[in-house]
């Protein structure tokens, strides 16, 4: 029969060493300390996560630097792709640019005739697209239009051809080389007018005259206004306005104190072609200023019409003739002042000057006034006014 403890009885404790148990874990802890140990609830310990840890941050540090690495590598393709795109379309455009130069060359100095009137005149696109914009040539041969050739293979224009020579020859060079008529000498009277010119070039013939009007009728249809100015420098259609009965060569009339001044009227629509001043047995020096002035006071200037400057000796005659560089417009209810200052040697004196002068079916009327200088509407300088009557 067995027997049971009881109640009373003592425990019985185990007399084993605690003392090496501990040191088998410490053992056993150092032996695995790479290893993920379980703790006692079945997870990793501590020790092990913070390895575990540095590891992967270590790795996400160098993914990251790589990836850094990979993006500045595919930045840099891209700008250097960019770059070439950039220098191919430039040397594109340049290319195209040069290819359209090519064959503007080639159209320019393409040959053309034209068919004007009935005669034909050969020249080069070039030349026609000389012509400043607006003009008939211009917008002909810009482009934009498509021109019709006839059986010969000329473009007909249905105008005069016997001018258009002139017009061609504009077009090349840009100058009118007319051999147009320019004033001739006076006598020492300054009464009229004798055979040759200060310039030697004939006296303007009625046919000279004809000529340049209808050839500035053709400039005017062709649009080539620099043509029609250059024709109306010349003095076709002059008149001239005399005022002095008389040209005193005995007497000298001094430049010392200013300007010769001359205060006129017209009373119909003009052009002022130029002036004459008296003859010199030496040389001087013109500048002149066209003015119009306030009616009420002739000090006032109200605008400046046009300049003129030449210098003179004693082989231009006895009437020196400055002619402006373009016609000056003069209409009727102004008053215009023609203002000289002149520097040199003494010259001769108009005298018994006619205050009012018919000329051309227009009168011209020289108002009183005395100048710095002493020229008046009675004598001094401007013998001579020369006007193109509208």
């Amino acid at each position: 029969m067995n027997s049971s403890p009881s109640e009373n009885s003592s425990p019985v404790w185990s007399t084993k060493d605690t003392s090496s148990v501990g040191a088998e874990a410490s053992t056993s802890g150092r032996a695995d300390a790479g290893a993920t140990v379980p703790s006692a609830n079945g997870r990793p310990s501590s020790c092990s996560m913070d390895v575990a840890l540095s590891r992967f941050k270590a790795g996400a540090s160098s993914f990251h630097t790589l990836i850094g690495e990979l993006v500045a590598a595919t930045e840099a393709e891209r700008k250097a792709l960019e770059e070439a795109r950039r220098q191919l379309e430039e040397e594109r455009s340049q290319w195209e640019l040069e290819r359209q130069r090519v064959q503007t060359i080639l159209h320019d100095v393409e040959q053309v005739t034209l068919n004007v009137g009935g005669r034909k005149f050969t020249t080069s696109v070039n030349t026609l697209r000389n012509a400043p914009n607006p003009s008939l040539f211009n917008a002909m041969f810009s482009g934009r239009h498509k021109l019709t050739k006839d059986e010969d293979g000329c473009y007909f224009i249905d105008r005069d051809g016997r001018h258009f020579h002139d017009i061609l020859n504009y077009l090349r060079d840009g100058h009118f080389n007319y051999p147009g008529p320019v004033l001739p000498l006076s006598d020492a009277s300054g009464s009229a007018f004798s055979g040759s010119s200060s310039f030697g070039t004939p006296v303007p013939t009625a046919a000279d005259i004809k000529y340049l009007l209808e050839l500035r009728a053709e400039a005017n249809y062709y649009g080539l206004t620099g043509l029609m100015a250059a024709i109306d420098r010349f003095p076709h259609g002059l008149t001239r306005v005399a005022r002095a009965a008389a040209l005193n060569m005995e007497d000298s009339w001094m430049y010392e104190d200013g300007q010769d001044e001359l205060v006129f009227t017209v009373d119909k629509p003009v052009q002022l072609l130029g002036v004459g001043l008296c003859g010199t047995e030496g040389g001087l020096t013109v500048e002149m200023e066209l003015y119009e002035v306030d009616p009420e006071d002739y000090n006032r200037e109200l605008a400046t019409c046009c300049s003129a400057a030449q210098s003179f000796t004693k082989a231009d005659g006895s009437v020196l003739r400055l002619m402006l560089p373009d016609p000056a417009p003069l209409q009727p209810g102004k008053y215009y002042m023609l203002s000289a200052l002149i520097k040199g040697s003494e010259s001769y004196c108009c005298e018994e000057c006619l205050e009012t002068v018919i000329a051309g079916g227009v009168t011209v009327t020289f108002q009183p006034w005395e100048s710095p200088n002493g020229t008046s509407e009675q004598r001094g300088q401007f013998p001579e006014l020369y006007i193109r009557v509208l």
